[in-house]
């Protein structure tokens, strides 16, 4: 009521602390933020080296398969370098529908869509939470064109004894470059007949274990002598082309080639693991592309204008696997059926591997960082309301620093 007699010079300061105030508030909100962002980079999560921490789930919506994982294996695992396995959820699009580019007789990297040779990181994801690597080992070893110039022997020796490693300590990295033992046996792996599915390559093509049909450990036509399309050998870049519904309802799957053990190991490193024939491991190259109106990963091409064919039968229905009667919907079990955390331990099984080092680890041990302590994580129905509470729990945590910036501004 006081307002009506004011005069200009008191409207001119009521604007100007209106103004300071909403600066005040405008700089709380960025320091804020600024805070938001500097906890959640420094905030890297050790996994739990028990199994307990991993949390996976799938969905399939129209064209598109959608996969969130926190990247902690659901197996104990033993770091053999200075790395291991951070947790930090993650999520992946990948056409569920994918597309073939090429013959179904190529076999050459050469005429491959996407190469691999020279891409480092996650080229898929693997159902046990484990990202899946290419053969290629990083700038230090350079392309890689064969065998000696692999992450397989390069850095076998640092493998644990499901067959794999971590190589951050700052963002997820726990990868695959061979047969992942563990995983292998909880999905019912047998000598006698074709590996199980074990994951998903970034083009939307399934990924499997080591053996084809009938059981044959799969090796390249060229390793092999075979003729490709004919003999039971896998293309240059370590997949088959069938598409005759005898393995599944694509026309295309990949293999991750060579020696495994029975997913029950307490040795380490992970013995048997592939030798040179087994090259390239995991895949060396794509054949899939991204088709129009999917959302894939950074390493997936826009599929050609011509060239290219459905990547799936006229009885293909896009659907999440159910594999040795497990669904991966909400993720696999914790895979207790291997060696415990606390009885693993270097014992080099293995002398015939042909890494470049056939001692155990890498680096000194006083750089590796273990603990088997168990895991205090509960369990969710399903991993993507375990990432949504873990996300929850994290903002909350956030917020009194942000609250106490909040007041320390409004009192200026």
């Amino acid at each position: 009521r006081f307002e009506a007699s004011w005069g200009p010079a008191q409207c001119a300061c009521r604007q100007r602390l209106q103004r300071q105030s909403q600066m005040a508030t405008m700089r709380a909100f960025a320091m804020a933020a600024l805070v938001l962002a500097e906890v959640g980079l420094a905030s890297a999560v050790t996994c739990a080296q028990d199994g307990g921490d991993y949390e996976y789930s799938e969905s399939v919506s129209d064209d598109t398969r959608t996969i969130t994982t926190n990247h902690c294996p659901n197996h104990p695992n033993y770091n053999l370098n200075p790395n291991y396995a951070v947790k930090e959820s993650t999520t992946y699009t990948l056409p569920a529908s994918p597309t073939y580019v090429g013959e179904a007789s190529d076999s050459s990297t050469s005429s491959a869509n996407i190469d691999l040779s020279s891409k480092g990181g996650v080229v898929g994801v693997l159902f046990n939470g484990a990202m899946l690597f290419s053969p290629y080992g990083g700038p230090s070893y350079g392309t890689v064109t064969s065998w000696t110039t692999s992450a397989t022997y390069a850095e076998g020796n640092t493998f644990d004894q499901c067959g794999c490693h971590g190589s951050s300590t700052s963002s997820p990295s726990y990868h695959c470059h061979v047969p992942p033992s563990c995983l292998l046996r909880q999905l019912g792996q047998s000598d006698a007949s074709h590996s199980p599915q074990v994951g998903w390559a970034f083009d939307g093509f399934p990924v499997y274990g080591p053996r084809g049909p009938g059981g044959t450990m799969m090796k390249t036509c060229t390793e092999t002598g075979g003729t490709y399309g004919s003999d039971t050998c896998t293309d240059d870049c370590g997949g088959y082309y069938s598409a005759d519904g005898s393995i599944d309802e694509f026309v295309y799957r990949y293999y991750i080639l060579g020696d495994y053990n029975d997913g029950t190991s307490c040795d380490l490193p992970g013995c048997a693991s592939p030798g040179s024939a087994y090259y390239p491991n995991t895949p060396v190259c794509y054949r899939g592309c991204c088709p129009s109106g999917v959302s894939c990963h950074s390493s997936i091409t826009t599929c050609p204008s011509s060239g290219k064919i459905d990547g799936y039968t006229s009885s293909y229905t896009a659907a999440v696997p159910t594999v040795n009667g497990l669904s991966v919907a909400c993720g696999l079990p914790t895979n207790e059926g291997g060696c415990s955390c606390s009885n693993l331990a270097c014992n080099v099984p293995c002398s015939s591997e042909g890494w470049k080092d056939d001692t155990c680890g890498a680096g000194s041990v006083s750089t590796w960082s273990n603990d088997c302590t168990a895991s205090t994580s509960s369990a969710s129905e399903c991993a993507t309301s375990g990432a949504s509470e873990t996300a929850s729990a994290a903002f909350f945590a956030l917020l009194p620093p942000v609250v106490n910036l909040l007041m320390a501004y409004a009192a200026l």
